[in-house]
């Protein structure tokens, strides 16, 4: 939505540096040969490691502060007999919360007794003879992010004492200082002082941190990404992971593009860690897949953070996806680079080490599946016979003549590798690029929203082409529709699609007139033969929205939302994230939405509600702290603004007109920089509508 200043919401999360929230920087397209010519990177290696990106487990999402030698252990086991540890996950790392409260009398740091008994030595003798590494935390000031002894004043002397237990790894934080301090000649000090120690130490900075939690419209933060890609082997480039996907892991991708020039052998930008199957996150498979395929694409280190000794078969194939490592530790050692942008569709080329390249496709949009199309030759590939594109999740190859044409998934993404063939032409089904539309028109002009009524008829056309070199027969398209929904239409046939060549039907599809609020999606399916014997189907669908517009006199709790996210956890109905009524200033509200800065919500009015009234101020359960700021939008125009509101601030009461307006947003932005504590109530919403 172009009225905020945030392409996703929520796309910052509770860093423990500053936990601040600011605005994206904008990625523009650019060309094939634009994004070749980026090089800011300063060369290779400072220490001579890390000339793949980093791969591992780490505690933090997992375990936080109850990570103890036991867990780390047995993860560090699970790693070994899951075969993790054969693909290159060999890093067992330790974040935040492994050291004591108070040094020992000499300055050294120690171990917490409780849960590191054996002390940080004994563990690293440990992971060692499992054929594995081990990594620490520290932080540049004065304390850690969790209060402990950070290594201001200590920066020779912590390591030496890493050095001395047989450290391989250090993330050192950005946390113990006043929030904006200029980091870098402490990252500076603690990369040369790691070489002094004659220990291998791979070196994880976070100083763009520092660019008010690594946002790119700071001033700073490109010459710390600089400085960071010349004095370590990794760099934080954006926030920590939130529960939020879309904020999250396209709000990464979006930071991270720009930087490709920065990455080279030995130094990677770091997008934090894979969520794969930790359940605080409850990301879906398909979700997990999209985080690991832009991480692999943009050669971001793979440190994973789940408990992996009771992980899923799902989890496993995930992170064993022995095509997508190779992606991301591709000796070349080249980040993707944006190649363009094709509607919410970002493309992006990552050259690799033997000629081919990697083609990630990202749909950003998480209402509609994106139709998207590129060629070999805009991935500066050489002419050949025709080219091999290999899906790296289905592990299927099709062949092309040149063009690479799909529909990504709302919200989702797909990952091929494409290598010119030089022999062998032929063996492999064509490439087909099937897409299926409707005719149900925006909500109104720009919205993301397409909104069928009950009751409507929809037209849906679909086409098939055939991107291969050779001509595919007995080819055939059927539609389908929720259950309930009429159809009306034949199956469309040809007895030969050469390529190049398309097929095209057209069904209408009705809407059952008791149709509830909600996403659906129609189906078409296209079955061929290649090469006379081989029999093959694809399919396509497409997304839209049905919702009927309230009336009389409703609150928002009583209708179903359109799209609703937030940070941290997804906006809640008549309760808050604690479990406790809504309540504001004492005030308790039977009907009401909770959700955390930053959120927005979407609900259909279709023109048919003239007013909305709301109380709004922060949730009781977090009295004294948190800052918001409450923006209500009709039809993506601002028609409300709430300013800061504070605990201290008095019950806003929210009286706005909206009339004729087909879509309302609530929207709540961090008020003061920040989205910690921002629990944000909407008390006794609601709508006045006709009829």
């Amino acid at each position: 939505m172009a009225h905020h200043r945030h392409r996703f919401i929520a796309r910052a999360a509770a860093s423990c540096a500053a936990l601040l929230v600011a605005a994206l920087a904008p990625v523009a397209p650019a060309s094939a040969t634009s994004v070749a010519a980026q090089d800011s990177s300063g060369g290779g290696s400072y220490n001579g490691l890390a000339l793949t990106p980093p791969m591992g487990f780490n505690d933090w999402y997992q375990y936080r502060c109850t990570v103890s030698e036991t867990n780390l252990l047995a993860n560090a086991q699970a790693l070994l007999t899951s075969g993790l540890a054969a693909l290159g996950y060999n890093y067992v790392n330790l974040d935040d919360c492994w050291m004591a409260p108070t040094r020992a009398a000499d300055g050294q740091l120690q171990a917490d007794p409780t849960r590191f008994p054996h002390g940080i030595a004994w563990l690293a003798d440990q992971l060692h003879a499992m054929g594995l590494k081990l990594g620490v935390y520290e932080a540049i000031g004065t304390t850690t992010c969790q209060r402990l002894p950070g290594s201001a004043g200590h920066y020779q002397q912590d390591a030496d004492t890493f050095a001395s237990w047989g450290v391989d790894f250090l993330k050192f934080d950005y946390c113990g200082v006043t929030s904006g301090t200029d980091p870098s000649a402490d990252y500076e000090q603690m990369s040369q002082d790691l070489l002094a120690t004659g220990r291998p130490i791979v070196f994880s900075g976070e100083a763009p941190i520092a660019a008010h939690n690594a946002n790119p419209t700071d001033p700073n933060y490109l010459p710390l990404v600089s400085l960071s890609s010349q004095i370590s082997n990794m760099w934080r480039v954006a926030p920590d992971l939130t529960t939020g996907f879309t904020a999250t892991v396209f709000g990464h991708l979006d930071e991270d593009l720009p930087l490709a020039g920065y990455a080279h052998p030995g130094a990677w930008n770091d997008l934090d860690m894979l969520a794969t199957g930790n359940p605080t996150f409850n990301w879906t498979a398909a979700q997990q897949q999209t985080q690991m395929s832009i991480w692999a694409e943009l050669a971001s280190p793979l440190l994973v953070s789940t408990n992996l000794t009771s992980m899923s078969a799902t989890t496993m194939q995930i992170l064993s996806n022995k095509d997508v490592i190779a992606v991301d530790q591709d000796p070349l050692g080249k980040q993707g680079q944006l190649l363009e942008k094709d509607g919410d569709v970002d493309v992006v080329a990552k050259p690799l080490a033997d000629g081919d390249v990697a083609l990630l496709l990202v749909n950003t949009s998480s209402e509609n599946p994106e139709h998207v199309s590129t060629t070999a030759q805009a991935l500066g590939l050489p002419t050949a016979g025709a080219y091999g594109v290999h899906d790296l999740w289905t592990g299927t190859t099709r062949e092309s003549a040149g063009v690479i044409a799909t529909t990504v998934p709302a919200g989702g993404a797909t990952l091929y590798r494409i290598t010119p063939l030089r022999s062998g032409v032929g063996d492999y089904a064509p490439v087909t690029d099937f897409t299926i539309n409707h005719d149900v028109p925006p909500a109104y002009p720009g919205s993301q929203f397409n909104v069928a009524q009950p009751g409507q008829t929809i037209t849906v056309p679909a086409t098939f082409r055939n991107d291969g070199r050779q001509a595919v027969t007995d080819t055939s398209m059927s539609l389908t529709a929720p259950a309930g929904w009429q159809v009306s239409g034949t199956p469309v046939s040809a007895g030969a699609v050469p390529g190049g060549a398309t097929l095209s039907g057209q069904w209408q599809v009705t809407v059952p007139p008791d149709a509830t609020t909600g996403s659906y999606t129609v189906s078409s399916t296209a079955n061929y033969t290649w090469s006379t014997t081989h029999t093959e189907s694809d399919s396509a669908q497409s997304g839209f929205q049905v919702a009927a517009a309230p009336t009389g006199t409703v609150y928002l709790d009583q209708l179903k939302w359109l799209s609703a996210a937030s940070s941290f956890h997804s906006p809640l109905v008549d309760i808050s994230y604690f479990g406790t009524p809504l309540a504001i200033h004492g005030v308790v509200y039977p009907h009401g939405l909770w959700a955390n800065s930053i959120a927005t919500i979407y609900y259909y009015l279709g023109g048919n509600c003239s007013r909305f009234t709301a109380d709004l101020g922060l949730d009781d359960s977090v009295m004294g702290q948190g800052a918001l700021d409450y923006q209500l939008y009709a039809d993506g125009s601002k028609i409300y603004d709430s300013g800061v509101v504070r605990n201290a601030t008095p019950t806003v009461h929210a009286d706005v007109d909206v009339s004729g307006a087909h879509i309302l947003e609530l929207y709540v932005g961090e008020g003061n920089g920040t989205i910690q504590f921002g629990n944000a109530d909407f008390g006794s919403p609601q709508l006045t509508c006709t009829g």
